[in-house]
């Protein structure tokens, strides 16, 4: 059971999905879960978590949170204003949470510095150290809280990765992935990276999965209170797809996904490869790091 604002439009579109999301409270035991929602289209973001989270037994309570004082340009400020609570309110509650999502707008043509609410997002990560078990970060949201933590700066590629790539797995040990196999699918689009041996180099992180191609995806630290996926385990079968077509659309040149339709031919659908990879990966952050920490 995932629990999300009350009347919130995506209620009746995943239920018929089959998926059980509601805007009643559970009765007992639950996750108390932030998303911090950073990337353009927030309901499409929000879709992809909710299905992500489909498999972990224990209802879910999720808070949609923003970055204060913010206009947006590709939801109406409707919804914004009506489903989603600031971060100064959050902070200014000061209660506990026993999970947090964070995810990241496409911000690679710019500094971090550069970003009008980094040094709001600054003060929001001290914030969470204090008052959130486990968090994981997605995408920019990982490249951001590494930086910040410890100056490690994205390398920019000279264009956009897009598709779905193999990662060797480093450590079997931990439940993120399945410790049966060597390598795991995951979905990847963007055209910065980190390297290996920047990341390697700092004593608190642990390299989980890398791909020889986009670099490491799945990183620890902390004995599981932040998590960082380079990749996108989070994402739905269409997203990919979408997202090339909308490039396509723009006049853009984008990169044909890789290992994403079927024998690499758009007419024949979606491999959707990564879905059981997704669902290991949010069912045991729960279960492994959220619940015993």
């Amino acid at each position: 059971m995932i629990v999300v604002p009350k009347n919130h439009p995506l209620i009746e579109k995943l239920n018929a999905e089959g998926l059980c999301l509601t805007d009643q409270k559970p009765v007992g035991k639950s996750v108390k879960m932030l998303f911090l929602n950073l990337m353009p289209d927030k309901e499409d973001s929000e879709a992809d978590l909710y299905r992500a989270l489909q498999s972990v037994e224990v209802p879910i309570e999720i808070t949609l949170i923003k970055m204060s004082n913010l206009m947006y340009k590709h939801t109406p400020q409707d919804y914004m204003n009506t489903f989603y609570v600031d971060v100064a309110e959050i902070m200014e509650q000061n209660q506990d949470y026993d999970a947090m999502v964070i995810n990241g707008a496409p911000f690679e043509r710019f500094e971090y510095e550069e970003i009008v609410y980094w040094n709001q997002l600054c003060v929001f990560f001290r914030w969470a150290d204090k008052h959130v078990k486990s968090t994981v970060h997605i995408c920019w949201a990982a490249f951001a809280r590494i930086y910040y933590n410890w100056g490690v700066h994205f390398k920019r590629n000279s264009f956009q990765w897009s598709g779905v790539f193999p990662h060797t797995i480093f450590d079997k040990s931990v439940s993120l992935v399945d410790g049966n196999l060597d390598e795991v699918g995951m979905p990847v689009s963007r055209p910065w990276y980190l390297s290996h041996d920047e990341v390697a180099a700092v004593p608190e992180m642990k390299i989980v999965a890398e791909s020889p191609v986009t670099g490491p995806g799945i990183i620890t630290a902390f004995e599981g209170r932040q998590i960082y996926t380079i990749c996108h385990p989070e994402y739905g079968r269409d997203r990919i797809g979408n997202e090339y077509r909308r490039d396509l659309a723009n006049g853009k040149n984008p990169m044909f996904p890789f290992n994403y339709f079927v024998d690499d031919d758009e007419t024949k659908g979606v491999n959707y490869s990564w879905q059981t990879n997704r669902d290991i990966f949010f069912k045991n952050w729960i279960t492994d790091f959220v619940l015993k920490l």
